[in-house]
């Protein structure tokens, strides 16, 4: 028996798969393409199938395969300046890989006015809908990877690169006679109301996890969506949409069990900054800032992976850290036993209820340390610990310095 080994098997790799992957993480669609041509409608997030319901897309498959040359890199575009790249799967007959559509820029002047032309104003405003929603790119990057995975599959020496303009396929002539009927304007932007609920509630979900990367990536991708309204681009509407955005983050993080406290604090904070933003530059820069600061409050706040009893206790603990805290009365504020409540505490966070709450008050102490004046004795009295050089001990063990040397490497101009 022949028994590969381990390196051996990590590099046999699926090209194909690589490619769907990168183009994932695109937010671009990738598939084969190949007699029955099963789903192929929905290639260009069903765009033609909105236009013209009786497009055949047998012939329109056929024509893919007959236009794509094998060895062959295609990076096409269409009618509707929607790029495509695709190439002939070696060993598959009748199989070509597409990826695809993304654009590099806005819509031109010359696509606009050929909609209007050939779609009528209702079309074309239905049309740019769809085109704010496809993935836009900068550069060539993108179709650089592209063709780094496919060299690999077809041979860099024998593969060829072609980039069309005017891509039979892809090129596109409805049958204007169905812009007439009420259901256009509604059956375009299906698709695109689809990817925008996904985008965000992908951008929902990061938030929750206080994943702040890919939270700024979705609000990128959301901010394609023109959502049909003739306000586009004007202060009122980007201020409508901080108002929409900050209730939903705030609905968000508190489904990740952070306390309404925390919650109104950073919603409210929100709230009353919109009223001062002036310039729509100001609204799109505060609205990514917003994004951070409600991830923040999601990895320092959420208590979700917590009993509701040790939620109950920490939350009282954050929420009151100047005042007197013992074993006996955070017991008695969740109607049990002490030894119960200090067993449960260190077994869901790892430490005792007496460590834990002297971290959070030096915590508390070093931002006072800071952003104000006061003197050191004063910071610690105000964290609820009289005594200064316990004070200065357990901030020690926590930040690894005396609160002075703290203060003089922290200190905020």
């Amino acid at each position: 028996m022949n028994h590969r080994t381990g390196k051996e098997q990590t590099m046999n790799v699926d090209p194909l798969q690589v490619l769907a992957k990168l183009s994932a993480v695109y937010n671009i669609p990738a598939c084969r393409v190949t007699p029955p041509f099963a789903g192929l409608e929905n290639f260009d997030y069903g765009l033609r199938k909105a236009l013209d319901p009786e497009f055949d897309w047998q012939e329109f498959g056929y024509t893919l395969l007959k236009h794509t040359p094998e060895q062959t890199l295609l990076i096409a575009e269409g009618t509707f300046e929607l790029k495509f790249a695709l190439f002939r799967v070696p060993d598959e007959k009748d199989t070509v890989f597409m990826i695809g559509p993304w654009t590099d820029g806005p819509r031109s002047e010359d696509s606009r006015r050929w909609a209007q032309k050939n779609l009528g104003k209702a079309g074309d405003e239905a049309v740019q809908e769809y085109y704010n929603g496809v993935h836009t790119l900068s550069g060539d990057d993108f179709a650089t990877a592209i063709y780094a995975v496919v060299s690999v599959m077809l041979g860099q020496e024998e593969l060829r690169t072609q980039e069309v303009k005017e891509f039979l396929p892809f090129m596109f002539q409805p049958d204007i006679r169905y812009f007439t009927e009420p259901t256009f304007e509604r059956d375009i932007p299906v698709a695109m109301i689809e990817q925008r609920y996904q985008i965000e509630n992908e951008m929902l979900e990061a938030v929750t996890q206080g994943d702040e990367n890919a939270a700024i990536l979705s609000i990128h991708q959301f901010g394609r969506f023109s959502l049909g309204d003739r306000f586009i681009g004007t202060l009122y509407r980007e201020k409508s949409q901080f108002i929409i955005m900050n209730t939903l983050l705030r609905k968000a993080i508190e489904q990740n069990a952070v306390h309404p406290f925390y919650v109104d604090k950073i919603s409210s904070s929100y709230a009353r900054r919109i009223e001062t933003l002036d310039t729509v530059e100001d609204v799109q820069a505060t609205l990514q800032q917003m994004l951070r600061d409600y991830c923040a409050y999601a990895r320092r706040y959420s208590l979700k992976g917590y009993s509701p009893t040790v939620q109950k206790v920490i939350n009282h603990i954050n929420l009151n850290l100047s005042e007197p805290h013992t074993l006996k009365s955070l017991a008695a504020l969740c109607h049990i036993s002490p030894s119960y409540l200090s067993s449960l505490f260190k077994q869901e966070t790892g430490s005792t209820l007496i460590d834990y709450i002297n971290t959070q008050r030096v915590k508390r102490a070093a931002q006072q340390l800071t952003t104000t004046d006061r003197s050191i004795s004063e910071v610690a009295e105000e964290m609820g610990i009289l005594d200064v050089n316990y004070f200065a001990k357990i901030f020690k063990r926590t930040f690894g310095m005396t609160p002075t040397r703290y203060r003089r490497e922290n200190r905020k101009k």
